[in-house]
């Protein structure tokens, strides 16, 4: 591993981009990213970490934070709490993943297991709809992050324009946003070699639109413009959001999460 190695994290993620084939920029990032997540830690998240547009954010008000699986999607918000000390709590995808697996071990010991750097120990997106809602509607932020599709799940989902082409996303952001009353808090960051460091945007929050679809596509075109430039930072593939995800009966809709 790196650290048998000796090398720092930006050491590691440099050695990593420059021994990677320019069309193996998805898999460099990748592998950074997994890195990132063994070095996760509250120095870390205070050094490595430059965030944009926090003047949007008001520390008093109850958001749904939300974002893609781009970037170091989960440590974003532990760093504004690190910095800020503004708080929020990850909701944790519960279904996905046997408990068993080696991925599932990975996630839990390095990721999830350490959720309570952003303010709050992580939830479950096991929990009932309406535990969710009680959480906003205590004063506390819950992050949801748009892209999940859980197996076993019965997701509604919706169609959204996204780069000149439909994507399918579950409705839970703005399903949440709506029953609880509160605002939709977008945010989108990656690593800039230039600086040697992640930049994070935060983008002013979207108010429930009257519709679901309206409102995920208010959250969408925020996030356009970095997506296009740097499509390599996506850890989902977007191909497969282009089309629906299998319907199943099996169980009641929930919140998508981490």
């Amino acid at each position: 591993t790196a650290g048998v190695m000796g090398y720092s994290v930006d050491e590691c993620r440099n050695l990593f981009l420059k021994l990677t084939a320019p069309g193996g920029a998805h898999e460099a990032y990748l592998t950074s990213m997994r890195l990132g997540v063994i070095w996760l830690s509250p120095v870390h998240l205070r050094k490595q970490f430059l965030h944009r547009g926090t003047e949007h954010i008001d520390p008093a008000e109850t958001y749904i934070v939300t974002s893609l699986h781009y970037g170091q999607w989960g440590m974003y918000p532990a760093s504004l709490y690190q910095q800020l000390g503004i708080g929020s709590q990850m909701v944790i995808s519960g279904r996905n993943r046997r408990p068993d697996s080696n991925q599932s071990y990975f996630w839990k010991r390095f990721g999830h297991d350490r959720q309570h750097l952003s303010g709050y120990p992580g939830r479950f997106s096991t929990d009932t709809f309406f535990q969710h809602v009680n959480q906003l509607k205590r004063g506390i932020s819950q992050i949801v992050i748009l892209d999940v599709r859980e197996r076993g799940l019965a997701q509604k989902e919706i169609s959204v324009p996204f780069l000149g082409a439909p994507m399918y996303l579950p409705r839970a952001v703005p399903l949440l946003a709506k029953r609880a009353g509160v605002r939709i808090l977008p945010y989108l960051g990656c690593y800039d070699p230039g600086a040697g460091k992640h930049r994070v945007e935060w983008f002013p929050p979207v108010a429930y639109q009257g519709d679901d679809t309206a409102t995920t596509a208010a959250v969408l075109r925020y996030f356009e413009p970095l997506f296009q430039e740097h499509p390599e930072f996506y850890f989902n593939d977007l191909a497969s959001f282009r089309r629906p995800f299998p319907a199943t009966t099996r169980s009641r809709p929930g919140p998508a999460a981490q």
